[in-house]
């Protein structure tokens, strides 16, 4: 299964970087115990922040010119938020970025746990939780949103699990590992979205 995704990330023909300000984010497989299936990892950011409050998303964050790169990047804030143990991840390759509203080029990296760990999330972290890859890829738990900004409408995926809604950026990033990586046919647009400066 490793082996197949490592595969898959590296035949992705990566974009151009933007000028725009950069973050790093992890997408995090582990799996509880050798017969466990994959799960990612998932954060609920606390309502008490500024922006993004309540959220669910990736660990992961902003650039700081400590990183040497942008995977470094997520190791960081990741370990910063949710106490990730670095040295256990082994990284299985990354995903073309996506710009955020703020216009934020987001760049996903996609790590695998290799030894198990308890997390434990910092100030900007209320929950810290893990979704199966079969629970993401099955089509029934999508659901679509139409999104519209001038001459631009696509459907954006979004997933509710445990009462946590993955959606926006985390649920188009999701969708793009699962279609890559896993030939999961979720509906994304994202080509339409990363050609379209005014998302």
């Amino acid at each position: 299964m490793l082996d197949s995704i490592k595969q898959k990330l590296k035949q992705i023909n990566l974009i151009e970087a933007t000028q725009y300000k950069k973050a790093g984010v992890l997408i995090l497989l582990l799996k509880e115990d050798k017969d466990a299936e994959y799960k990612i990892v998932f954060t609920k950011r606390s309502t008490k922040l500024k922006t993004h409050s309540g959220e669910v998303s990736f660990p992961g964050g902003k650039w700081e010119e400590v990183d040497n790169s942008l995977y470094e990047t997520a190791l960081r804030e990741s370990n910063e938020e949710i106490n990730l143990n670095i040295e256990n991840v082994t990284k299985l390759g990354n995903l073309n970025f996506l710009l955020s509203r703020h216009k934020i080029e987001v760049n996903p990296y996609v790590g695998y746990l290799n030894k198990f760990q308890e997390f434990e999330g910092n100030f900007e972290i209320d929950e810290i939780f893990t979704v199966p890859i079969s629970f993401l890829s099955d089509s029934k738990n999508v659901t679509y949103k139409e999104f519209n900004r001038k001459d631009l409408k696509v459907y954006i995926p979004s997933w509710v699990y445990n009462g946590n809604r993955i959606w926006g950026l985390t649920a188009m990033i999701t969708a793009d590992f699962l279609n890559i990586c896993f030939n999961a046919s979720i509906n994304t647009d994202l080509d339409l979205i990363r050609n379209y400066d005014e998302y």
